[in-house]
């Protein structure tokens, strides 16, 4: 089986307190493992992200998170 291997960037956001700034948090580089010329969103396996994407370009994800517990 040959798998569809196409790209994705996740960046992870989170907000500065008293600021309105917002910070990555961390960087996940994303591979689609579904067979190749599936339907649907692709998917990555080991981080389990799904997104939506042109063939052949590597998609830019963005999600904000905030998180009490993380600490620099």
């Amino acid at each position: 089986m040959s798998v569809c291997g196409e790209h994705a960037v996740l960046i992870v956001t989170r907000r500065i307190e008293g600021t309105s700034t917002s910070v990555a948090r961390r960087r996940v580089e994303l591979v689609c493992g579904l067979s190749t010329g599936h339907t649907g969103p692709h998917h990555d396996g080991v981080n389990d992200e799904r997104w939506e994407a042109q063939q052949g370009r590597k998609q830019t994800l963005l999600r904000h998170e905030d998180d009490d517990d993380w600490t620099q």
